[in-house]
């Protein structure tokens, strides 16, 4: 298995590889933008199991496997680390700033952010949501 695909504990850093870290990002972000195409076309109000929650799991999965490319990239480097790093970097941007762009997303977050079941979320949920919110006006959606 791909270290960086390896969520059940924390990084194996000693394991991770440079051949790994393409295959385990591509891999996240064809299955992350599946997922946004899903829940965009699911056509049931947004709740925090069925949209919130799915894309943060998702969006942390992300984050758990570039995380520690990153962090060897700063503390081992070598060639082959930085060649594959510099070479996946631009994809993880483009995934994030697509993200912050999309503006269907931001209308479910709207969307849930206006519905009564926002009212019932504990105060964590409410803030992920207003962040969630506050970061796509940040970025010019509105």
């Amino acid at each position: 298995m791909n270290p960086l695909l390896d969520f059940s504990s924390l990084p194996r850093f000693a394991d991770i590889k440079p051949e790994h870290v393409a295959p385990a990002i591509e891999e996240l972000l064809v299955k992350n933008h599946a997922l946004v195409e899903k829940l965009l076309a699911d056509p049931t109000p947004p709740t925090w199991q069925n949209f919130v929650a799915p894309m943060e799991n998702a969006n942390e999965r992300v984050s758990r496997a570039w995380g520690p490319v990153g962090h060897l990239n700063a503390v081992v480097n070598s060639p082959e680390l930085r060649e594959v790093y510099n070479a996946t970097l631009p994809k993880i941007t483009a995934y994030y700033a697509e993200l912050g762009q999309n503006l269907a997303l931001f209308d479910k977050f709207k969307a849930l952010r206006n519905s009564p079941e926002f009212e019932g979320l504990n105060a964590a949920r409410k803030k992920i949501i207003e962040n969630e919110l506050r970061d796509f006006r940040l970025g010019g959606a509105e």
